[in-house]
């Protein structure tokens, strides 16, 4: 059998087909498991969220799985894992925000837990006792993210969302400011204390406030604060007056200002401003005068019930007030009482900024043409006084108006006290008598008139002498009735000689003689009328005759 050529051999089958690589259906299975798988590990890792750690003093009701943390109500997350630090003083929630929120975490993000309250404001949160306690999330502005935080012991008075302006009052003492406490305008709330710390030197107090929009675009430079906590009550020359701002004032404590009129140019306070914080409003005002120069007064009287603090007034306007009182020297008893007095120069005219030199020669001029500084009495009630600068015409030689320094004021005494050294003088006056040798003499003269009665006695000059007068009072009353009818009998002869004068011829010799004994005899009757009248007028006259003053 013949064997085929190596030429045959290679030649390709004519009938063979070639063959390809096909994927089994079979791994379309593991692939859309794999598909599945990735879909739902990217939903899981959604519904995550973010993982951060809030760090509290103590769980206050917060359960795992159960308390939402929440963002204007909405739940944005929920605590996932509670645990202990290591010293065991704090509690470590773990909390897991939603990721669509998750970009909203700041360094400046806060949380605080919100539980039932009862305060001096009233009782709040009490939904939490049925639905639970939850967390609220305040995002705060924009920065850089962190994952742990530390919650707040207290919800914050203001948050993030809120628009308005904060600033800071600082003042010695905190009185009833709390946190929440109002601050009010023209009686309007406009907004509330946020918080407040003591200084590090511990030598005041800063308290931040929180004033609402629009009202914060009343606050200027110039804006004054005060505390209207309680009742203002004060005592003075005035009396006593009262005044409370609200009754939540009264409760919660709370600040009110005053800003000067818009027309003033001033501008408006920046953010974290410091503002001075008076103690009231009548401090307040005062604290727009900010020019104050110091002069001493020298008194010599007591000064009782003119305390530091007491107005210095000129014609009735107030001008400054009293900053201290000192005893100068206990031997001398001349201008030893040194009071210092704040003038204001602003309160004469609020425009004028005037210098210490300036103000010191005004004063002078005016010490020159008379002006004197004078304590009076403002309220007799309460005993206050206060210091009145007043042109005086009395002339005070005791202090020349050369000699003054130019920080020093002259001064007059109060007229009661000058009533009382010229009482004083008085008595010293009558200390002075020779009283013992007046009473010396007044006591020999007695005796003696004790001596000449005694005589009169021994020689019963007395009894004479009433018995003398018994009988000069009864020839007294005899002597009236002849006087008595000797009158009568004067009258009848005058109506006896008038009826004859009509019987005689008005022509005859006789009638004419007639009427001449008519007239002398009237003539005595009036004659002897008057010499009654005075012996009843000075009846001793009939024995001594009369006096040089009685004729």
């Amino acid at each position: 059998m013949a064997e085929p050529s190596s030429s045959e051999e290679s030649q390709p089958v004519p009938y063979a087909k070639s063959k390809r690589k096909r994927i089994s259906p079979v791994w379309l299975v593991p692939i859309i498991a794999l598909a599945i798988a990735v879909a739902l590990g990217v939903r899981a890792w959604q519904q995550k969220g973010e993982e951060i750690k809030i760090i509290f003093d103590t769980a206050g009701g917060i359960e795992v799985g159960k308390t939402e943390i929440r963002l204007k109500d909405v739940p944005v997350g929920k605590v996932t894992k509670l645990t202990l630090s290591k010293d065991l003083s704090q509690v470590y929630a773990t909390v897991t925000i939603d990721r669509s929120m998750a970009h909203h975490l700041s360094d400046s993000t806060r949380f605080w837990l919100v539980t039932p309250r009862i305060s001096t404001s009233g009782i709040s949160n009490l939904g939490t006792l049925v639905s639970g306690v939850y967390i609220v999330m305040d995002p705060g502005e924009k920065g850089s993210s962190q994952y742990t935080y530390v919650g707040l012991s207290e919800p914050p008075a203001v948050q993030s969302d809120e628009k308005g302006t904060q600033y800071v009052l600082r003042s010695d003492m905190l009185g009833s400011i709390d946190i929440g406490s109002p601050i009010y305008y023209r009686q309007l709330r406009v907004g509330e204390v946020v918080n407040y710390q003591l200084s590090e030197e511990g030598d005041y107090i800063d308290t931040r406030i929180f004033v609402e929009a629009p009202y914060d675009g009343l606050v200027s430079t110039q804006s004054r604060f005060w505390n209207v906590s309680g009742f203002d009550v004060s005592l003075g020359v005035e009396g006593v007056t009262a005044k409370m701002e609200s009754i939540s004032s009264l409760l919660l404590g709370g600040i009110a200002f005053e800003s000067p009129a818009k027309t003033s140019g001033q501008p408006l306070a920046s953010a974290d401003y410091v503002f001075p914080l008076y103690a009231g409003k009548k401090d307040a005002d005062n604290g727009r005068y900010t020019l104050s120069y110091p002069y001493l007064m020298r008194f010599s009287h007591s000064i009782k019930g003119l305390n530091e603090g007491a107005p210095v007034e000129f014609k009735g306007l107030k001008v400054g007030r009293v900053a201290n009182v000192r005893l100068l020297d206990l031997e001398s008893s001349q201008k030893n009482i040194e009071i210092t007095v704040l003038l204001e120069p602003q309160r004469f005219d609020a425009t004028l900024e005037p210098t210490r030199s300036e103000l010191d020669a005004l004063l002078n001029s005016w010490a020159k043409k008379g002006l004197r500084a004078q304590i009076k009495s403002g309220n007799l009630l309460l005993g206050s006084k206060y210091i009145e600068l007043a042109f005086s015409d009395q002339k005070d030689n005791t202090v020349a108006q050369n000699a003054l320094p130019s920080n020093e004021l002259p001064t007059i005494d109060e007229p009661l006290d000058l009533l009382e050294r010229q009482l004083g003088d008085v008595a010293q006056s009558i200390s002075n008598l020779p009283i013992a040798n007046i009473g010396g003499q007044v006591e020999k003269s007695l005796e003696s008139l004790t001596h000449i009665l005694k005589t009169f006695k021994e020689n019963k000059t007395a009894d004479a002498l009433d018995g003398t007068l018994k009988n000069m009072e009864q020839a007294s009353r005899q002597f009236d009735g002849v006087l008595s009818e000797t009158h009568v009998t004067l009258r009848q002869l005058t109506q006896t000689l008038k009826s004859v004068d009509h019987s005689i011829a008005p022509d005859s010799q006789l009638h004419a003689e007639f009427l001449e004994t008519l007239q002398a005899v009237s003539e005595a009757s009036d004659s002897f009328d008057r010499f009654v009248e005075e012996l009843y007028r000075y009846p001793s006259s009939l024995v001594f005759g009369l006096g040089k003053g009685e004729e």
